[in-house]
């Protein structure tokens, strides 16, 4: 309910006097000025071009890369206010692998392992042919929101009253999206546009994320949701061979410019400016990439030797490949999860701590199980950005 230059939400008084509102009628944008996009959109297609084939010539660059997506999850939720360490939503993940109860899980810790997940999860269900639409947009969230604070916040459906964005703390209201009643209509013509539209995908890219940004159609998530979006059109659209592709550093880091770009699509259709800072994005976050995909395949390298000369078996390479994917583990899903057998691997971690390569978190006691962390590892993915 509105009021003048204030607005009622949950019986609380928010200021919306220099509220921008959803651009009704303006999508999708009639024309980008091409003059003005052309160079930055083939220098972000060059980076993008190169970290692609990166990625081509790693031998299993799911394995290697896996850790990044639980990164891509920190950042990402961080801009929403939610805060956990990579290594507490690891802890949480390897807690799930082993079947452990992790009772002093945070909520924020869960909230940024479910978008790990629901990622994963949308991932897979692409590669098994599905197409990137408003279903696996849905169940993507559904399991975005399907614990902690977000199971209250309608996951899985579209909002069903008006939402808004701005500062809670100070009760001002930055940007009104497009209303539930015009939602389903807009959704239709977002994904319509995503499947259709004839301009360059990395164009669609910017268009399609500004978009949903402003049609804002969950109740929470949204941000999430959006930059999620953004490796799996890049991928539906055969731009990326694979969606291994995370831009949420690089929005983290100019979050201001970020949310004052989308705003003034709505304000006042820069819809060329926004783009060219996709664009950047998008360029400056691939050569990130590249170099954060280097240091891990060079670290690949130098592990899988020094855990040959350590563990003194064949099977040392099974090792190396489970911590890749794994950075934080409890000793029995080890034993009973990387391929060798279950006797060899019981001695491995042992042997590991003992040659500085892998540190224990929480030491084994009798028959319970040890937690370890591959800090080299995690070293290099707190580093990346």
């Amino acid at each position: 309910m509105t009021t003048g230059r204030t607005i009622l939400i949950n019986n609380a008084e928010y200021d919306c006097s220099s509220a921008v509102n959803y651009h009704y009628g303006q999508f999708p944008p009639p024309k980008i000025d091409l003059t003005a996009v052309f160079d930055p959109l083939t220098r972000a297609l060059e980076q993008l071009t190169r970290y692609d084939e990166r990625l081509q010539n790693l031998v299993n660059a799911e394995l290697l890369l896996a850790p990044l997506r639980q990164r891509d999850a920190v950042v990402s939720s961080r801009m929403e206010g939610t805060i956990s360490t990579l290594e507490e939503v690891l802890r949480l993940e390897a807690s799930e692998n082993a079947n452990r109860t992790e009772g002093t899980a945070r909520n924020d810790t869960i909230e940024v392992a479910l978008y790990a997940r629901s990622l994963r999860q949308a991932e897979r269900q692409m590669a098994d042919g599905y197409p990137l639409s408003e279903a696996l947009l849905r169940n993507a969230h559904g399991t975005l929101l399907s614990h902690g604070r977000g199971a209250e916040k309608q996951p899985g459906s579209y909002k069903s009253r008006q939402n808004y964005i701005g500062d809670r703390r100070q009760r001002r209201v930055e940007f009104i999206p497009i209303s539930a009643e015009n939602l389903p209509q807009g959704m239709v013509q977002l994904f319509d546009f995503i499947r259709n539209d004839q301009r360059h995908p990395l164009l669609k890219a910017a268009i399609a994320h500004a978009e949903f940004e402003a049609l804002h159609p969950f109740e929470d998530g949204n941000g999430r949701m959006g930059r999620m979006m953004i490796p799996l059109m890049l991928w539906s659209w055969n731009t990326l061979n694979a969606p291994y592709f995370f831009v949420s550093d690089y929005f983290e880091r100019n979050k201001d410019e970020y949310i004052e770009r989308l705003r003034r699509v709505s304000s006042h259709g820069e819809w060329t400016d926004w783009s060219l800072f996709f664009l950047d994005a998008l360029a400056s976050q691939a050569a990130a990439n590249i170099d954060v995909v280097s240091r891990i395949q060079a670290h690949y390298e130098f592990t899988k030797e020094r855990f040959r000369q350590t563990l003194r078996s064949h099977h040392y390479s099974a090792a190396v490949d489970y911590m890749f994917a794994n950075p934080v583990f409890w000793n029995n899903h080890f034993v009973q999860n990387a391929d060798a057998p279950d006797s060899t691997l019981r001695n491995f971690t042992l042997r590991l701590v003992e040659a500085d390569l892998l540190d224990p978190v929480i030491p084994p006691s009798g028959r319970a199980p040890g937690l370890y962390a591959f800090s080299s590892l995690l070293a290099i993915l707190k580093d990346t950005g």
